[in-house]
């Protein structure tokens, strides 16, 4: 029987009840940019009243008691008559607004009994806050002491004084509101843990406000939560959110220091509750609340970063009651949470934007870097490449990620200690720079020369010390300075050459004219026949130094024609192709096919090569196997030029040899093996087609001649121009 029906009402003490006029904010359950028409606010409901659940199988006794506790303290009341009745109305009222508080339970009934009855309530999961009362006309201590081991609360004998039962069971009740209250705040106290850890591991300005304001919720079960920051001198929302979802920041006006309560928390840095802000004079609904929405209750506390304010949290209309001087604290400790993850979110911004603006500054400095052609790249203590840029990685075909930590002289010369001529571990070891040459020999057996400088790396840690190492490409400057010497030299001693020629070539006429003339009229028997036919002979050679002298001095005609330069080193191969093969010497070709045709005066380019031909053979003869000749042609596209490499592995010459080599009369032969102006002759006519000859060698290792030659001659714009 219900003398009193259960309803699902939820009284708020100290709240207002809804007005239909008052102004209302609408948040969207899932989005945060939505509209917000002006609609009735509807508060939460009010708090739901103590539920009772009387059990007893005599109808009268049931019904007294549960007039007596209605009409005394207003509870809402429930009867059932047995035991099986009582445990399926609990069951389904678990959950609800209908559940039950506590239950006057009789020990003694039909069917369940009391006993069996309590037993299945604290065996059910959901039901730990249930109250069991247990009634019986019995008085022996036997039974209480039987109730109360079974997981009775109290044990009450019949027949009743109203006035006890009703004190046992506010004591009973008020105990079990105090064990809710205190599971909420272990809960409070759980959720601020959780809240405080989510904040502090957030590095975003944007997700420590979202996380701030639904801790809030989580915490005290508030309606709406905001974060305010200062900027340009007045507090501005950067986060509200209605527990049924967001809202946007722009409803929530700015506040002024010291107007509002969000203006005096903020000045005063002092935590402020309000419980009825309708009737606090320090509320006002223009600045402390969002536009259309009506403030019941409010509590505000400053945040702040290293003592200084910088922004207000807010939370708004309690949804179970008023706050608590626990829910302050609470709300006062999630604040400073929130403060160190705001000043944690700051701090990583600005490392961010400064870590911005460093790889800016070196994706522009490694640009530059990249674009230098020559190889640059940066060594620690240790020997470990540290930046590498695009020269140095495409020569070794690697990236300059792939390089970054590998040993220098391991990955460039595949080496397990440095290199000898390196004066790099000077830089690191002193702090100062240092310059030297690096010369070696290519792969086409022409030589390079490189300078190389070490810079150090200023720091602040001893023991890290850095270098940057810069390659710069020399072998060209020294290729020029080597053939403008060598220009110069040859101009001299053809200058020369000529005025002694003419000089001697008149006397040196009359000698070997009479000489002549005496070896035909003395008689071979004669004793000095021998001496004038020595005179004879001497002249001759003498004659052909000095014709020698004067085709070298003389300025000749050169025909210059369009042709193939690939087939005239053909045909000076085919010249001497029997003495080659009679030495026994390998050939190997290597003549581009896709060589365009050059303008040159073919037949002093072909004496050019039948001269180094020839004294690559004599060379290789002082091999005595494994004589090889290599001849190669190419065309560089860069410089418009098409190079002759001719290589021997013969004996090689030293750098005294070397550098004279081209100078008139010099000569590595025998005597009478050579006049000494063969590679003389050739540099000129190199020169001639504005062009150069080079040489690099080594004693033992043989001798590589580099012949260059432009594709058109600069003052040459027709073929068969004549010079």
């Amino acid at each position: 029987m219900d003398r009193q029906p259960i309803t699902d009402v939820e009284r708020r003490p100290g709240r207002p009840p809804p007005a239909e006029s008052q102004g209302a904010i609408t948040p969207s359950p899932t989005a945060d940019a939505v509209t917000f028409p002006r609609v009735p606010f509807t508060p939460s409901e009010p708090a739901l009243p103590t539920r009772i659940l009387v059990v007893d199988d005599e109808i009268e006794i049931a019904e007294s008691l549960a007039d007596f506790l209605i009409r005394k303290e207003g509870y809402q009341v429930k009867i059932t008559h047995d035991g099986q009745q009582a445990i399926a109305y609990l069951e389904s009222t678990v959950g609800t607004k209908a559940e039950v508080d506590l239950v006057l339970l009789d020990m003694r009934m039909p069917g369940l009994s009391g006993l069996e009855v309590l037993d299945r309530i604290r065996r059910h999961p959901d039901m730990r806050y249930t109250r069991v009362v247990l009634l019986t006309a019995a008085a022996s201590n036997d039974e209480k002491v039987q109730a109360l081991s079974a997981g009775a609360d109290d044990y009450i004998t019949k027949p009743y004084y109203m006035q006890e039962l009703l004190a046992r069971v506010k004591t009973i009740l008020r105990t079990q509101q105090l064990e809710k209250q205190l599971h909420r705040q272990s809960s409070q106290l759980a959720a601020l843990n959780r809240i405080s850890q989510a904040v502090a591991a957030t590095l975003e300005t944007s997700q420590v406000y979202a996380t701030a304001v639904r801790g809030v919720d989580a915490i005290l079960g508030v309606e709406l939560a905001a974060v305010l920051i200062v900027e340009s001198g007045k507090l501005h929302c950067q986060h509200v959110r209605h527990y049924k979802g967001a809202i946007p920041a722009h409803i929530f006006p700015s506040a002024d220091k010291g107007q509002g309560i969000l203006g005096l928390t903020w000045s005063e840095q002092a935590t402020m509750c309000l419980n009825h802000a309708d009737t606090d004079a320090r509320f006002d609904a223009t600045r402390d609340s969002p536009i259309g929405y009506t403030v019941h209750s409010m509590v505000a506390t400053p945040l702040t970063v290293r003592g200084r304010p910088v922004g207000v949290l807010a939370a708004y209309n309690k949804r179970d009651g008023e706050f608590s001087d626990v829910d302050v604290d609470l709300f006062s400790s999630l604040a400073s949470s929130i403060s160190e993850a705001i000043e944690n979110a700051w701090l990583f911004q600005r490392v961010r934007q400064r870590h911005q603006e460093l790889l800016e500054g070196r994706n522009t400095l490694q640009a530059l870097i990249d674009g230098i052609p020559n190889p640059i790249y940066t060594i620690s203590d240790e020997w470990k490449l540290v930046a590498v840029n695009k020269s140095k990685a495409d020569q070794l075909g690697e990236t300059p990620e792939a390089l970054s930590g590998r040993i220098c002289f391991r990955v460039f010369y595949g080496r397990q200690q440095p290199c000898e001529h390196c004066a790099v571990a000077l830089t690191l070891a002193d702090k100062t720079e240092q310059h030297w040459p690096v010369r070696w020999l290519g792969e086409d057996h022409l030589p390079r020369e490189w300078a190389v400088s070490a810079y150090p790396i200023p720091g602040k840690q001893v023991s890290s010390a850095r270098a940057v190492i810069v390659w710069q490409d020399r072998t060209e400057e020294r290729r020029l300075e080597s053939s403008l010497m060598q220009a110069g030299k040859l101009a001299a001693i053809g200058q020369l050459a000529a005025g002694v020629a003419h000089e001697i070539n008149n006397p040196l006429t009359a000698i070997n004219a009479n000489a002549q003339m005496l070896k035909m009229v003395m008689p071979v028997e004669d004793e000095n026949f021998e001496s004038v036919d020595l005179i004879v002979r001497a002249g001759e050679r003498a004659a052909k130094v000095v014709r020698g002298l004067l085709d070298f001095a003389r300025q000749e005609q050169y025909a210059f024609n369009a042709g193939d330069l690939n087939e005239s080193v053909r045909e000076a191969l085919d010249l001497v192709n029997y003495q080659l093969q009679s030495a026994k010497i390998t050939v190997v070709r290597d003549l581009d096919a896709g060589l365009p045709p050059i303008v040159a005066s073919w037949e002093h380019l072909k004496s050019v090569w039948l001269n180094l031909l020839l004294n690559a053979r004599d060379a290789l003869l002082h091999n005595n196997s494994d004589r090889q000749l290599e001849l190669s042609t190419r065309w560089s596209r860069e410089s418009q030029t098409v190079q002759v490499v001719l290589h021997d592995n013969g004996k090689g010459m030293t750098e005294a040899e070397t550098a004279h080599i081209f100078e008139p009369f010099y000569t590595t032969k025998g005597p009478g093996q050579g006049t000494g102006l063969g590679l003389a002759t050739c540099h000129r006519i190199v020169e001639q087609h504005s062009g150069e000859i080079t040489v690099a060698s080594k004693v033992n290792e043989g001798t590589t001649f580099l012949i260059t030659l432009p594709i058109q001659r600069p003052d040459s714009s027709a073929s068969g121009l004549r010079l």
